[in-house]
């Protein structure tokens, strides 16, 4: 499968469709926020009524709502949680559901930012080994976090971790923003049951040193679906991962390292580069972050 193939399911962010995934605008996060959609219909009368968000990012979103919506069509967003509004324009249909439609969106304005979540730039991720969305406790601020192999293994045990938050102007205690419609303490995503993973490569054959962590992952591939794995190791590099599927070398697709259902998960683009079927019938592969 090749670079335009998978830009066509990327498609649904309400960002122009680049030739390759490596040339999107920001982090994409899986998230369930309550929304208003105002516009007009095809009569010309006025509308505003509730939807909510399937994915988030800087710059549009994949949203859910009931009413037909023709492509370019102008709406307005207001986020729920946040009490923001946001012009913006409905790039397309996604897919048709019994009881409405999802939609990819642009926002018109750049320096919208409805959701209230601070999207770094895409550079500042290129030594990350895991994104997360976390929520600050003190202030509640929302942002997009890079977190290296040491700092991905402290969030796996503890769930949490202390950062500057900006707007408290002091280290403050950071943990996963949860979706609007979900109970905090629903537990956490299945794993597959696993042997003790066989040695892929030794540190010396590696670009990246890894870190060996157990956590739960989710791929997302346009033919093979979604599937939760467990990881194997990590680095800033890429991402070790057991599956019950054979993917060939050279598959691309998204990962979100760690996998938090309902907890704003960020999904990145990888690309395979190995994978071995081990005695109990499973597959330990790699995989490499393909960086912006």
């Amino acid at each position: 499968m090749d670079d335009g193939k998978l830009s066509v399911q990327f498609a649904h962010m309400g960002e122009a469709v680049p030739p390759a995934p490596t040339r999107r605008r920001s982090d994409r996060i899986s998230l369930v926020l309550p929304i208003e959609v105002g516009g007009s219909d095809a009569r010309g009368v006025d509308f505003f009524e509730p939807g909510h968000t399937v994915v988030v990012s800087r710059h549009g979103a994949k949203i859910f709502f009931h009413r037909v919506l023709p492509p370019n069509q102008e709406i307005t967003i207001l986020c729920k949680t946040t009490g923001k509004e946001a012009p913006a324009r409905v790039v397309g249909q996604v897919q048709r559901l019994e009881n409405g439609y999802h939609y990819g969106i642009a926002f018109l304005d750049d320096a919208a930012n409805p959701w209230g979540i601070d999207f770094p730039e895409l550079t500042e991720g290129e030594h990350a080994a895991a994104r997360v969305l976390l929520e600050c406790a003190a202030c509640h601020s929302r942002k997009v976090a890079y977190l290296d192999a040491s700092e991905a293994e402290v969030f796996e045990v503890n769930r949490r971790l202390s950062l500057h938050c900006a707007r408290c102007a002091d280290m403050t205690l950071w943990r996963p923003a949860l979706s609007s419609d979900r109970n905090p303490e629903e537990p956490r995503a299945p794993t597959v049951d696993t042997a003790p993973p066989q040695p892929l490569r030794t540190r010396d054959e590696r670009q990246q040193p890894r870190v060996r962590l157990r956590m739960a992952a989710c791929l997302r591939h346009p033919q093979f679906g979604e599937e939760v794995v467990e990881t194997t190791d990590i680095s800033r590099g890429g991402v070790g991962f057991t599956s019950r599927k054979h993917y060939d070398v050279g598959t691309l697709m998204e990962a979100a390292v760690p996998y938090l259902p309902h907890q704003g998960s960020i999904f990145c683009a990888i690309r395979v580069i190995h994978c071995e079927e081990t005695p109990q019938g499973l597959f330990v592969c790699g995989a490499a972050y393909i960086r912006p």
